[in-house]
């Protein structure tokens, strides 16, 4: 199912049903499709015309929606990524080795990723590994200094959330932290560390986490003005 815009685009629509639900509604996705929250039993006929009379505030949603980038376009813009607390500039070269991988240059203030072809997965690929590298550090850092330990520790593609603790305690982080500033980076990864302690977003978690991070509150509105855009980094290839 597509809806097309009055300048002619046309957007996918994902359709969730959902048990229990009465009422349908819209919102717009990680990549900007059009995601319908619908009764189990709603039709297709039904959404349709419960987006066509939705026509007009989608068309300002879409409007007000932030770009998709793909990773390459992305550091065109901004050629650099995040690490045990610094900023390293990126290069990216194309290398005669047979396998991908990244070092550093310019007495470690460089990154040079290094891929065979000059392709979006090959790059995605790499700075997701280094992602995994610089934030198990990151994380083993933090957790040394706050006396924490935790089980395991993931970096994955997720879709619209920063990072998870389980009641296992496993970690799991967005692998897009390497594009925020340092002071992000490390706020996220305490607010999950937090979470080893206690579980839930009580008042004892928040005082918790303002004792890790003492600027949290700065930090969180912050985070949350630049997540829409950076979590749809990698969406386009």
């Amino acid at each position: 199912m597509k809806f097309v815009t009055a300048a002619g685009h046309s957007v996918p629509i994902e359709i969730k049903r959902r048990k229990g639900t009465r009422h349908l509604r819209l919102s717009l996705g990680q990549q900007n499709q059009i995601v319908a929250s619908v009764p189990w039993h709603t039709s297709e006929r039904g959404i349709l015309g419960f987006i066509g009379k939705q026509s007009a505030w989608l068309e300002v949603q879409l409007g007000r929606a932030p770009r998709l980038y793909s990773l390459s376009e992305w550091l065109a813009e901004r050629p650099q990524l995040v690490a045990s607390g610094d900023i390293f500039a990126v290069r990216i070269e194309q290398t005669e080795r047979r396998r991908a991988d990244y070092c550093f240059d310019q007495g470690g203030a460089v990154l040079v990723i290094r891929l065979p072809e000059l392709d979006e997965d090959s790059l995605l690929g790499l700075v997701r590994r280094f992602a995994k590298d610089a934030l198990t550090c990151r994380v083993a850092y933090h957790a040394k200094r706050l006396e924490l330990t935790y089980r395991a520790l993931s970096v994955r593609d997720q879709s619209s959330r920063w990072g998870s603790c389980s009641a296992r305690r496993a970690l799991s982080l967005n692998w897009r932290l390497v594009l925020l500033p340092p002071t992000l980076q490390d706020y996220v990864i305490l607010h999950e560390l937090a979470h080893l302690t206690e579980m839930n977003h009580g008042k004892r978690f928040w005082a918790l986490l303002d004792q890790y991070d003492s600027n949290r509150v700065a930090h969180e509105a912050e985070l949350d003005s630049v997540s829409a855009q950076l979590m749809r980094v990698g969406c386009v290839k």
